[in-house]
């Protein structure tokens, strides 16, 4: 099985490189992009973990970006600094995949970076039982 392939959208290098070890010790191939101009010069990826408040274009921007672009369909965690519901609603309902607050546990955060990157189950289809 190819190695998962995730890019960090962040302005914050510390916490990027943080990031950066903790997935990479855990088998994904990882990438790095502090701004929106490093998001869409990327190949192609299997998760994107993105910041909401970055200078210039922010997170929510390149959010309704990646989404309008019907090219774009891996899933996309935000992670940011920002708690407030309301900016969970609102980073939902431009179609990020899931929400989750800084700081953040590395435990949970694999974990729900496991459950986005899991195969969909295909319907079975079960023969008709005659009687």
């Amino acid at each position: 099985m190819p190695q998962k392939h995730i890019v960090i959208v962040d302005d914050d290098t510390s916490f990027r490189t943080m990031l950066k070890k903790t997935l990479e010790v855990a088998g994904y191939r990882v990438s790095e992009a502090k701004n929106a101009l490093g998001v869409f010069s990327l190949s192609a990826y299997d998760l994107m973990l993105l910041d909401i408040q970055m200078p210039g274009i922010d997170g929510h921007k390149i959010l309704t970006s990646l989404k309008e672009d019907k090219s774009c369909t891996a899933p996309i965690l935000v992670l940011t600094g920002m708690s407030d519901p309301s900016h969970r609603t609102r980073a939902l309902d431009e179609g990020a995949d899931g929400f989750m607050s800084k700081p953040v546990d590395q435990e949970m955060l694999l974990g729900r970076i496991a459950e986005l990157l899991a195969p969909v189950p295909r319907h079975r289809r079960h023969p008709r039982t005659e009687t």
